[in-house]
């Protein structure tokens, strides 16, 4: 699937509790364009992603656009932008391919080999209350590839995964990103090749 989707953001000022946790924010986004966010704890990282993905209140502007035409603010943000964050989308009681199966129906697509794909393919009939942050980082991969979105949002997204598993996620954001896919990644460890970097005082 080719993207072409552009995101900009200008003076972001994500609020959490009412509270501003981050000021003054802007970058802009080209298809296959990559940004690191870094900071420290409670710097607003990831309030920034909740904040382009429409999740919490903020300040400032979100914008995207395909060929310089502005896109509906809204639909493009419920059709086009996914996050992953640990445990996002995730119900405890529920088996890896019960979760597998759901987002096949939802997004109507096979959901065979979904969890192979991801290196899951032996832990289909556990809940996810008993899968490792690793494997549950792997399951929430698995709904990224499933069905992929323009813009992937991704929270601390090497958090607890093996070399393997890293090795994994970054191949899927590298493929994403040859396809014209856009990526906003928080995190205070690594980093994705060739992707400037914005700190968060």
């Amino acid at each position: 699937m080719a993207h072409e989707l552009s995101l900009a953001a200008t003076d972001l000022a994500p609020a959490r509790g009412g509270r501003t946790v981050a000021a003054g924010v802007s970058f802009a986004l080209a298809p296959g364009g990559a940004l690191v966010l870094r900071g420290a704890n409670g710097s607003g990282k990831s309030s920034v992603l909740r904040a382009v993905a429409g999740l919490c209140e903020h300040g400032g502007d979100v914008s995207f656009s395909r060929a310089d035409a502005a896109l509906d603010l809204a639909a493009t943000r419920a059709g086009q932008v996914h996050l992953l964050a640990d445990g996002e989308g995730l119900a405890a009681r529920l088996a890896a391919g019960e979760h597998a199966a759901f987002w096949a129906g939802l997004y109507g697509v096979p959901a065979e080999g979904a969890l192979a794909r991801v290196g899951l393919g032996g832990a289909g009939a556990q809940p996810a209350s008993r899968l490792s942050t690793g494997q549950r980082r792997r399951l929430g991969l698995a709904r990224l590839l499933m069905a992929p979105r323009a813009l992937w949002l991704l929270d601390e997204p090497l958090s607890g995964l093996d070399e393997d598993g890293r090795a994994l996620l970054l191949g899927a954001v590298a493929g994403h990103r040859e396809g014209g896919g856009v990526v906003l990644m928080a995190t205070h460890e690594g980093g994705l090749p060739g992707a400037p970097v914005l700190r968060l005082a």
